[in-house]
């Protein structure tokens, strides 16, 4: 027998121990090997995105040189508005590149050199070009003196900024191919030793499994097969199974944990069974009951569930525009010349956006849920109707369209002004934002039977009536596929369901769209216009 006070190996803590250090070198060494070919292919690809940003804006530059030139001297030949139109941009896009050559970024002293050698050379081109007649001038000059050779040799040598700002922005080009397929060798290279190191791994990874599979099945197999008939008797109801494995170690005292279970199993058995026996004339007087509050529990997670993959679905464009704009305001604040105001702009208005969005669902949510506070008082819904119209008006014709309220005698009705302004804004809204530009919109407000009607009628495309009602739930769309939240006419919806009323969709007599509201009305007062 050992000695006291040493581990035996044939422990199960010491094979577990054994396999659990051996399993976390393994892991350490090919986690260290991951993270050092990703920082590897990291900086190949960081080195890539830099060179051919370099390459792009001096192949710009260069372009926007010869352009530059090419448009001075066209102004000298055909002088006109066209041409000096045509000189002005052309040397505002050279200025352009050549500040924007000038921010690149730099890693080490030669770009820093050849940056200011660019903005130099640059320099000079611009100067050279500011009296172009002068040029060709020179060059006609040296026609009639020498002739052709010597007209030939004048403009080599007024193009001398040009060619000089040519072969720094060819080199520079060059280096910079070279550069990128330097480093697409070495993203090949590194993609040679990822897989050799991921084989070198698996090999590992299967002797090691395989060293360890053989140390457990031979000294835990008998141990392990009396466990499983033993659980598995169990599990069959002989509860007079019992294992009386032997042993110090760790299986013998599971086997023994093992049977004092079964004892207390067996003997809780009977104690259970009389008091089943008792729960289950309980549950039986009580079946009906829990069916019905199961079946309310359902529906209710149903709708909740559907109503958070709704939400769910419609937030996650905003919050991946607000999170993009942040992460590129958080990688560009250091730059000296970055201005956040945009981003910020951009931020503040999907905060903006999801902010409406949200007092949407709980004002739906509220009036749904028979909790939405209404002020109920008399109005004239004609009157209601002409003052939305003419607060929309400005806006329909700047898209060239229409809005007007059909004229008629007033209809009063006991409604809250508010809320049916915002549905009768929200109906308006989207014809607006659903149909093409120039879209003619029509409010007709009507009493039949006790009932009082507001449609609003729309010349656009129309949609698909056959599925109209789908529309009224939340965040559902027509094939327009707007801008919008998907909430307008479900808000209508709840809005007119809280007054007590119906909303419907059907075909216009214009060739549209019509949504109509109906409102119940205790008291009537119809006049001649």
């Amino acid at each position: 027998m050992p000695r006291k006070g040493h581990l035996r190996f044939t422990s199960l803590r010491a094979k577990l121990g054994a396999a659990a250090l051996g399993g976390l070198v393994t892991t350490a060494v090919l986690t260290g090997l991951v993270l050092m070919t990703a920082h590897a292919a990291t900086e190949v690809v960081q080195t890539a995105r830099m060179t051919h940003d370099r390459v792009r804006v001096f192949t710009q530059l260069q372009t926007a040189a010869r352009a530059y030139q090419n448009a001075s001297y066209q102004h000298v030949r055909e002088p006109g508005i066209k041409a000096r139109r045509a000189v002005s941009e052309s040397r505002t896009r050279f200025e352009n590149l050549l500040s924007e050559a000038e921010r690149l970024p730099v890693i080490n002293g030669r770009e820093a050199n050849v940056a200011k050698v660019v903005r130099r050379q640059g320099n000079l081109v611009l100067e050279h070009f500011t009296n172009p007649e002068r040029l060709v001038e020179s060059v006609d000059e040296k026609w009639h003196e020498g002739g052709s050779r010597a007209a030939l040799q004048q403009v080599n040598k007024i193009s001398q900024p040009i060619f000089a700002l040519q072969d720094t922005l060819q080199g520079e080009i060059r280096r910079g191919d070279w550069t990128v397929a330097e480093a697409t060798r070495n993203a090949q290279s590194l993609t040679g030793s990822a897989v050799i190191g991921a084989l070198v791994g698996l090999a590992l990874a299967l002797a090691f499994s395989l060293v360890v599979h053989l140390l457990l099945h031979l000294r835990l197999r008998p141990g392990l097969r009396q466990l499983e008939e033993g659980a598995q008797a169990f599990g069959a109801g002989q509860l007079a199974h019992r294992i009386r494995l032997g042993g110090e170690d760790e299986l013998g005292r599971l086997a023994c944990a093992f049977d004092t279970m079964a004892d207390t199993i067996s003997h809780s058995q009977h104690e259970l069974r009389a008091i089943q026996a008792g729960l289950e004339q309980a549950v039986a007087a009580s079946t009906a009951e829990l069916r019905q509050v199961n079946a309310e529990l359902s529906a209710a997670d149903e709708c909740r569930r559907a109503f958070l993959a709704d939400v769910s679905h419609e937030l996650r464009t905003p919050l991946t525009v607000i999170r993009g704009e942040a992460q590129v305001a958080l990688r560009l604040a250091d730059r000296p010349r970055f201005d956040p105001r945009e981003t910020f702009d951009r931020i503040l208005s999907q905060t903006e956006d999801l902010s409406r969005m949200v007092d949407d669902l709980f004002l739906i949510a509220r009036a749904q849920a028979g909790g939405l506070p209404l002020e109920l008082c008399e109005f004239d819904l004609q009157e209601i109707a002409e003052r939305v119209a003419g607060d929309f008006e400005n806006l329909a014709s700047e898209g060239g369209g229409s809005i007007r309220a059909q004229p008629g005698g007033p209809v009063f009705a006991r409604v809250d002004e508010d809320r049916l302004r915002r549905a009768l804004a929200a109906l308006i809204e989207n014809s607006l934002r659903h149909c093409p530009a120039g879209v003619n919109i029509a409010l007709e407000v009507s009493v039949r039977r006790g009932w009082a009607s507001i449609a609003v009628s729309d010349d656009g495309p129309g949609l698909d009536f056959a599925q109209a009602q789908e529309l009224f739930h939340r965040f559902r769309r027509g094939e327009s596929r707007g801008e919008g939240s998907g909430l307008g006419l479900s808000l209508v919806n709840a809005l007119v369901e809280a007054h007590g009323g119906t909303t419907s969709i059907d075909a216009a007599p214009m060739g549209g769209t019509r949504v109509t509201m109906r409102l119940p009305v205790d008291a009537i007062r119809r006049e001649a216009a």
